[in-house]
């Protein structure tokens, strides 16, 4: 069975035993379903292949079958094989098909993981953070592991900060949320900064939270078109930002958005 997904979220990917990277990317379908699909090849996610595909992209793959591959209704395991890269959605597309699915944290805790583990949340940005990377010295070991194969067991260099976003989804309300942002263009845009200060090009790592701060914090804000896609963790159940959705500087240009 084929199935097309405009693709939301591209999650920064995580040492994995079996997959080596275990990739999330998630979105919305065209038949207007949340969906979570697994295993995307590396070389499909980020790679040189010509079936690589971005957010606010669809693609279309090939079910397994049409039940969930784990305890979380949106998630199907897909034929890696299989997966194409169709044409880019429009912003002001993306942007109805995510108001009409607006949600709050709390409702949809209330649901529960096990009838909804995907939504998309309006936020009202109050702050953006730093903090230490608890699974860094354990992947940095098992960069160091080799498979049966003789392949690294993790190939990439794993992040020494992450970022979380302090933000509000219901306005006026006092209560705030503090979230852990997996969004894999976050953890890029880090990862060329910290580039820049081993070359010193930066003078410290103050200096690269700085950078990517002034890009996720106040280069996304200034349109007041941000949404957070956000998702359960499949062992912990806790809420993760998967993917930040924003109008790109051409889409003002063309008049996409207001």
């Amino acid at each position: 069975m084929k199935e097309r997904l405009l693709v939301l979220a591209k999650a920064a990917p995580e040492a994995s035993a079996k997959y080596q990277e275990l990739i999330c990317v998630a979105g919305i379908t065209d038949k207007g379903e949340w969906r979570r699909v697994y295993p995307v090849p590396w070389e499909v996610f980020w790679g040189r292949s010509g079936k690589k595909f971005s957010k606010k992209q669809w693609i279309e793959y090939e079910l397994v079958d049409d039940s969930p591959s784990d305890h979380r209704p949106e998630s199907r395991k897909i034929k890696p094989n299989s997966i194409r890269a169709l044409e880019e959605e429009e912003f002001a597309n993306i942007e109805k098909m995510l108001s009409e699915r607006v949600t709050t944290i709390e409702d949809l805790m209330k649901e529960g993981s096990k009838k909804v583990s995907l939504g998309v949340v309006k936020p009202e940005i109050l702050d953006f953070l730093p903090m230490d990377n608890s699974q860094y010295k354990k992947v940095l070991e098992m960069g160091k592991q080799t498979t049966l194969h003789g392949g690294k067991a993790y190939r990439l260099e794993p992040p020494e900060y992450k970022y979380q976003y302090v933000f509000k989804d219901v306005p006026g309300e006092e209560r705030a949320h503090k979230m852990l942002c997996e969004d894999w263009e976050l953890e890029r845009l880090y990862s060329g900064c910290k580039k820049r200060f081993q070359e010193n090009k930066y003078s410290s790592m103050e200096v690269v939270h700085e950078k990517v701060q002034d890009k996720m914090l106040n280069g996304i804000t200034k349109y007041e078109h941000v949404y957070f896609i956000v998702g359960t963790h499949v062992k912990f159940g806790t809420y993760l930002i998967v993917g930040v959705v924003y109008p790109r500087k051409a889409d003002i240009a063309n008049g996409d958005i207001s």
